[in-house]
């Protein structure tokens, strides 16, 4: 029996001394040193890692969740606001009935013709400055209405267009360089908010892998209203209203305009002229919507009508 006692008594008094030992280790080292006492280094290391890098994602996904349900990104559709619930911006009704820009279009501005022919007659009669022009969708039915969100404060749609310009951007304009985009006086911005070319500009850059060029164009002053003018006077209008403020940048590329809607091609005319000026290439343009030249003359007798009717 006494040779049993002492055994238990021996346990203890080891139980006991590594207690001690544990707790000298802990009051000697810092926090650090107490957790790899008792779970050893690695151990507090990697669990440690592997908490913060949990709350991370976690967080991340929260902020994600919150985005998606009060912006209502991908959740609804854009035109319509009929639960979607999927990556697509547009429901399938909408998206079916939407003016898609692939009809038979002039080799050139780009714009819809009725009939296949290479060029349509108003670039016959004043050819275009630049080499070529494409656009995702014709300027009527819904997408007039989603141009004008667009404009007035609806900076997510430009997510949206930028994924139907690039597939133009992607199979016709193949050769591109970079990306510039229309610009605005700095009272302009100011006024609206934002640029809504450079919105679109920036979204195609980072679908293409294309660089885009912020500081390479400006306007160097306010004009007039355009809707206001006949195509003559937007011409004027808008005579060295563009310069090149990085020329260096420009010479020998072959470079993308980016704008929302295609109407008379004045304004890109005037910048294509300010490019070559500065030695670029081929000058493209790339926007969102065009106008057909036959819906010009269906809804308005003079181009200033016509602009008053878009506006």
């Amino acid at each position: 029996m006494s040779g049993k006692r002492k055994s238990i008594e021996n346990k203890s008094a080891g139980t006991e001394n590594a207690g001690s030992e544990c707790e000298t280790v802990r009051a000697d080292k810092g926090g650090a040193e107490k957790e790899r006492a008792c779970f050893g280094k690695e151990g507090a290391d990697e669990g440690s890692a592997d908490f913060k890098k949990k709350m991370k994602n976690g967080i991340k996904a929260l902020g994600k969740a919150f985005e998606n349900l009060f912006c209502g990104e991908k959740l609804t559709c854009v035109c319509c606001g009929a639960d979607v619930f999927s990556d697509k911006d547009f429901c399938e009704d909408c998206l079916e009935h939407l003016p898609f820009n692939t009809g038979y279009i002039c080799g050139k501005c780009g714009r819809a013709i009725a009939e296949d022919y290479p060029i349509c007659a108003e670039c016959k009669a004043d050819m275009p400055s630049y080499d070529m022009a494409r656009s995702a969708f014709r300027y009527e039915g819904e997408i007039v209405r989603l141009i004008k969100k667009f404009k007035t404060g609806g900076r997510y749609l430009a997510r949206v267009f930028a994924q139907y310009m690039y597939l133009n951007l992607f199979s016709e304009l193949k050769d591109a360089d970079c990306i510039v985009a229309v610009p605005m006086t700095k009272e302009g911005v100011k006024s609206r908010g934002y640029n809504q070319s450079e919105l679109l500009a920036k979204e195609i850059s980072a679908l293409s892998g294309l660089p885009f060029l912020p500081d390479v164009l400006e306007k160097t002053r306010d004009t007039t209203a355009q809707k206001t003018l006949t195509r003559k006077e937007r011409q004027e209008n808008l005579k060295g209203s563009f310069r090149v403020a990085k020329r260096r940048i420009c010479r020998d590329k072959n470079i993308v305009i980016v704008d929302d809607v295609l109407t008379t091609g004045s304004t890109a005319n005037a910048i294509c002229r300010a490019l070559r000026g500065a030695g670029a290439g081929k000058v493209y343009l790339l926007t969102a919507a065009s106008v057909a030249k036959r819906e010009r003359d269906k809804t308005a007798e003079t181009e200033k009508d016509y602009e008053n009717l878009l506006n």
